[in-house]
Parts: C-alpha cells; sequence; structure tokens
C-alpha cells in the first residue's frame, strides 16, 4: 500500500472516531462503519483490525478523560465484536458496492445488537456500571436487555449506515479526484 493511500485512510479513521464528540442520539455512532471501513479498504489484515480498533480506543480514552464514560465492563465485549464487524467488512466488502456496503452496514448492526444486548456476557463488575442496565442473568433478562435496547438499535441502524455511507462514499470521491488513492 502506498505511503499516501494507508495516511488519508488512517486520517479518515480518526476523523471518524473523532466525531463521536459531536453531539448525537444514544447509539448514532461511527463504530460500526469505522470497522468496516476498515475491513474493506486496509490491505493487510493486521492494520485493518488495528487502525480502527486503535482509532477508537484514542475515543473512548478521551471520552473517559473528558466526561468518566469511555470505559465500562463490557468492553471487551464491545471490542471483540468491533474486531468481528472488521472481519465482516474484510469478507463482505472485498468488492466495494452500495448494496454491499447498506448490506454490511444493517448485518454489523444486528450483530452489534445481539451479541452486546446478551446479558450474560457482560462481566459481573464489582462497581454496577448503570449505563450497561441491571438485567438478571436468565432467560427474562435476555429478553428484558434485548426488550430495552430496540429504540437504541433503530438509532444504531441509522447510524450505521449514515456513516457508511460518509466514509464509503466520500473515499469514492476522493479516488475519483486522486488516482494515487486507487489500489495499486
Amino acid at each position: 500500500m502506498n505511503i499516501t493511500r494507508f495516511s488519508t485512510l488512517v486520517a479518515i479513521v480518526v476523523l471518524a472516531a473523532l466525531s463521536r464528540f459531536l453531539p448525537h442520539p444514544f447509539n448514532f455512532t461511527p463504530i460500526a462503519a469505522i470497522a468496516l471501513f476498515g475491513g474493506a479498504y486496509f490491505t493487510n489484515r493486521w492494520q485493518a483490525i488495528a487502525v480502527p480498533m486503535g482509532a477508537m480506543l484514542l475515543s473512548d480514552t478521551m471520552l473517559e478523560i473528558l466526561t468518566g464514560y469511555g470505559f465500562h465492563s463490557g468492553m471487551i465485549l464491545v471490542y471483540g465484536v468491533f474486531a468481528l464487524v472488521t472481519i465482516l467488512g474484510m469478507v463482505l466488502l472485498k468488492n466495494v458496492n452500495p448494496v454491499r456496503v447498506i448490506s454490511a452496514s444493517i448485518v454489523s448492526s444486528l450483530i452489534f445488537f445481539l451479541i452486546t444486548n446478551f446479558a450474560f456476557l457482560y462481566p459481573e463488575a464489582v462497581i454496577a456500571d448503570p449505563n450497561l442496565g441491571h438485567y438478571p442473568h436468565n432467560l427474562s433478562g435476555i429478553i428484558a436487555s434485548y426488550t430495552a435496547g430496540i429504540p437504541f438499535l433503530r438509532n444504531q441502524i441509522l447510524g450505521d449506515l449514515f456513516f457508511s455511507g460518509v466514509l464509503f462514499g466520500g473515499f469514492a470521491l476522493l479516488q475519483k479526484r486522486f488516482e494515487v488513492l486507487k489500489t495499486a
């Protein structure tokens, strides 16, 4: 990968991660779009995971420092799903086109929702995190977690579609304008 293309991809991922600091509805974030974008465009698999993961860790660290809400007991799970969505981007977006981006975006939203709302997977924290809810670790807790998450799923799908459009569409426009950004 040429250095100009790599630097541009890194800048896009970091800027998208920093957009988390703009006012937004709950779950209307660039997280899944960043993972899909990284999986689709970084040709090195380790960079495809490490660059988006690093940008997310940077924004989570900044959120923790500035607001106290960057880190929580479910982070390992969230980062694992983030890596899974990146791999999804590697597989589904080998040939980027609008239908594939929209499909991958919706699938990643559903995967994130289903996995992160599965109450048993959150480790019990020494200090309860009210942002994660208080669900019993049984079938009724799982159902309650999914039910409570439905309004957030709508925002997540809309956010994932919006940011995927911005990232993939923006990079496509840049590629048309600057030949050096096209793959070799």
